[in-house]
C-alpha cells in the first residue's frame, strides 16, 4: 500500500510540474516577449519562447551579429540574462 501511495504522489507531482513548464503565454506576453528582442536587433520564434522562473526564457535567438542566444527576461519584459549558444 505505501508503494502505491508514493507511486501515485509522484504522478501527481510530476504531472503538475509538466503542467507548469507547458503553460501557454498570453497574447500580451508573448508580444512582451519579442518586442523586446526585437528592440535587442534580434529575432526568436514564438515557439521557442516559455516561461521560467516568474520570468520568460527565449530560446535560438538570432542577433545580428549572426550569434545565437539565450535570453532570459523578467516578469516586466527587461532582459536578465544573455547567453551565447555555442
Amino acid at each position: 500500500m505505501r508503494i502505491f501511495a508514493a507511486a501515485l504522489a509522484l504522478t501527481f507531482v510530476t504531472g503538475a510540474s509538466a503542467y507548469a513548464m507547458d503553460e501557454a503565454l498570453t497574447e500580451q506576453q508573448m508580444e512582451g516577449v519579442q518586442e523586446t528582442i526585437r528592440g535587442m536587433g534580434c529575432t526568436v520564434e514564438d515557439t521557442n519562447i516559455e516561461m521560467e522562473d516568474g520570468g520568460y526564457e527565449a530560446d535560438d535567438v538570432v542577433c545580428k551579429d549572426d550569434g545565437k542566444y539565450d535570453v532570459y527576461l523578467d516578469k516586466d519584459f527587461k532582459v536578465t540574462k544573455k547567453v551565447k549558444e555555442d
